[in-house]
């Protein structure tokens, strides 16, 4: 195929919920351009974006998937994203490297979670955004009322270029606002062109003007010509159209229908005239790097968003072209690493389908096979050309679960699929939990940990069992406690000799020395788990060797990691030796350390401890109809409601949940609002259980303690 200057490329990502047909307007897209002589369907599986066996299974994108088009001597990049929350790392990464979001609305749903996701993402990369509504042919679309709920949510820059004349059964009419014409679908790839009907002119005139207005209002210059001219001549609305787009200030609404194949002329031709450049957008670099232009007569770099190890494509890493002209067996630095990387073979993608081409210039998409050590989000550039691109931010886990073999003996094999699915995929985070004992998966909810495990075992050829995760809880004190401990061993020759007595009670910050006792030194240590221990010498006539203290702190640190309730980490407590005694011949650390563990046990047991259970934070977003649903079931789950937010259509629930709870909430969430809502959560604080969640948690540790004797 040719190559393309930067002039003549467009980088589009397709964004919005599941099933509001981004795969089928891709499929349509690609078919107006003439790069497929058949459109596929998702019901057949023969989609060009939609390979994947699992996403036939599912008969809906779990992966983004690039294409291209050639048309009008413009090579438009497609990537076309899944709608679920679930898979938003995969609309994100292609989102960070496209120049224009298409936000494809189902006109029957109107916004959905997966569309305000790309909605939202859209508008923080500060991308220019195009809106089609889809799906016009259905009886029970509402064009007006969707459009008026996207204007709620990125107000009056929201505009409307085209409206169905006749949605519904039978839909084949739109009526084009800038041309103000009418254009009927009559099934020929070409529409026919007719003039306004009587019932329209005054509506089409009013929204003509607004739009007029709007692009004039982007440009001083065109402003002042309006004002004069009381218009402005085609020229100049391209003009101030694109720059308007650039800007953010219009975000054109046109109308599609992808199974009967209406509106995809007007929207092609619209990105090929309009939609910027790469060379027209800016390009975002970290803090500290030199800027970059896509420029391709500048050193070459290269930005990588996705990779991919697929029994069709192999492994594969996909890079935007960020300068200069790409060309194959090219030598480049990682920014990140430092180390070097060879470009072998150079890729265009098509779905499934990769072709092979000899040189690449900045701003195009493509891929390359068979790098060192090259991940998701670095940069390669030419020597001298010390540039590091700005990294996709992926959202934090949803959900997590614990991970097993389900066969013995392939816990490696476990460990290396899971870390090879976390390089394709960030927003997997993989935990090999010491303070657990259990590798914990994070994902972004009940669908992405079942995306996960089938790829396990059909990419990976390993069965992996997911089984609850448990809780980090932690242990504490309420009260003041004390007492000594004596441990004597005599085995022939020297015994083990040492007697310890000991105070606990809760650490705060500026708490005073402990009463009556006279303080010889005090040392505070913030634990690698969090919170405080204070350790304080309070031996007094030398009936304690100072040479001793360092195992007594040994031996409580030792039992801090095992607590006495649950097997926990213990915190906040303040431990103060105060008087003990040691032998001349059988006194040795050893003895000393066992000593401070058995009586800092056997005081913790005393001094009213209790079990702390992390506490997350939660924000849920969920559609006014499930407000009372949402609200209902978060007492049941030990969630206290902090307020109530609107946004639109939708209500932000603020509340506060134990992690036990959160683990349990995607899938509840889910079937509660079809799927129609989401939730963020992020660590809060450390809470005491109630009291008969802490009883149900000291007897399962006993039970567990007996079962492993």
């Amino acid at each position: 195929m040719k190559v393309y200057e930067p002039k003549n490329i467009r980088n589009i990502a397709l964004v919005g919920h599941a099933g509001s047909g981004k795969t089928s307007i891709a499929e349509a897209m690609l078919f107006h351009a003439g790069s497929i002589s058949r459109r596929g369907t998702v019901e057949d599986n023969n989609t060009v974006s939609d390979f994947n066996e699992l996403e036939h299974e599912k008969s809906s994108s779990v992966f983004s998937s690039i294409m291209f088009a050639e048309y009008n001597n413009t090579k438009i990049n497609i990537i076309d994203t899944p709608g679920y929350d679930d898979y938003i790392g995969e609309m994100i990464a292609p989102m960070h490297v496209c120049d224009t979001a298409v936000v494809v609305v189902n006109s029957v749903n109107g916004l959905e979670v997966g569309t305000e996701n790309g909605m939202t993402y859209a508008a923080k990369s500060n991308k220019p955004t195009i809106f089609l509504l889809n799906k016009l042919d259905i009886e029970q679309s509402k064009f007006d009322s969707v459009v008026e709920d996207i204007k709620a949510q990125v107000g009056n820059s929201a505009t409307i270029f085209q409206y169905p004349l006749n949605a519904g059964a039978g839909f084949n009419t739109v009526i084009d606002i800038l041309s103000m014409k009418a254009v009927k679908y009559t099934g020929s790839t070409e529409p026919e062109i007719l003039d306004l009907p009587a019932t329209e002119v005054e509506r089409v005139e009013t929204l003509r003007n607004e739009l007029i207005e709007s692009i004039a209002e982007s440009d001083e210059d065109l402003m002042n010509q309006y004002f004069e001219e009381g218009s402005l001549t085609d020229e100049q609305i391209a003009k101030g159209l694109k720059k308007a787009l650039i800007a953010r200030e219009i975000m054109p609404i046109f109308c599609v229908c992808s199974k009967n194949f209406i509106g995809f002329k007007y929207v092609m031709d619209f990105i090929v005239k309009e939609v910027p450049t790469p060379s027209e957008m800016p390009v975002a670099v970290e803090e500290g790097s030199i800027k970059v232009d896509s420029d391709p007569s500048a050193k070459v770099s290269l930005f990588f968003f996705k990779m991919v190890s697929d029994p069709r494509l192999g492994d594969m890493t996909f890079f935007k072209v960020m300068s200069g002209k790409l060309h194959s067996g090219i030598d480049l630095v990682n920014a990140d690493r430092g180390s070097s990387e060879r470009i072998g073979q150079v890729f265009v993608i098509n779905g499934k389908k990769r072709d092979e081409v000899s040189e690449m210039l900045a701003g195009d998409i493509g891929s390359t096979v068979k790098l060192k050590s090259t991940n998701v989000n670095d940069t390669l550039h030419e020597k001298n050309f010390n540039v590091t691109f700005q990294k996709i931010e992926y959202p934090n886990p949803k959900v997590r679960t614990a991970v097993v073999p389900k066969t013995k003996g392939e816990e490696e094999k476990v460990g290396m699929g899971l870390h090879a699915l976390h390089a394709e995929d960030p927003t997997i985070v993989i935990e090999h939990s010491q303070e657990l004992r259990q590798t914990i998966v994070f994902a972004q909810g009940e669908l992405h940990l079942g995306v996960i495990k089938w790829r396990l075992e059909n990419r990976y050829k390993v069965e992996a069992v997911f089984i609850e995760p448990r809780v980090p809880y932690r242990e504490t004190i309420q009260k003041k406690a004390q007492g000594s401990y004596r441990h004597k061993k005599q085995s022939g020759g020297a015994g083990q000799f040492a007697e310890v007595h000991m105070m606990v009670e809760p650490w705060y910050e500026n708490l005073p020395n402990p009463d009556g006792m006279s303080v010889r030194g005090k040392d505070l240590y913030d634990l690698d788990w969090g919170g405080k221990l204070e350790f304080v010498n309070c031996i007094v006539g030398g009936v304690i060797d100072q040479r001793f203290m360092p195992a007594i702190l040994k031996g409580v640190m030792e039992k801090m990691q095992e607590g006495p309730l649950t097997g926990s980490y213990v915190r906040d407590i303040r431990v103060a030796i105060y008087d003990g005694k040691m032998h001349p011949v059988d006194s040795n650390e050893a003895a000393f350390k066992t000593a401070g563990m058995m009586v800092f046990k056997d005081n913790f047991t005393q001094a009213s401890p209790k079990i702390l259970e992390p506490i997350y934070d939660i924000e849920v977003k969920v559609p006014e109809d499930y407000v009372g649903d949402v609200m209902s079931d978060l007492p049941s789950r030990r969630g206290v409601i902090l307020g109530i937010d609107s946004e639109g259509k939708y209500q932000k629930i603020k509340a506060r949940m134990p992690l036990a709870e959160v683990d349990k909430y995607s899938q509840a969430l889910r079937s509660m609002t079809q799927a129609r809502a989401t939730f963020t959560s992020a660590f809060s604080e450390y809470q005491a259980v109630p009291p008969n969640v802490q009883i149900e948690l000291m007897e399962a540790y006993k039970k567990q303690q007996s079962d492993d004797e």
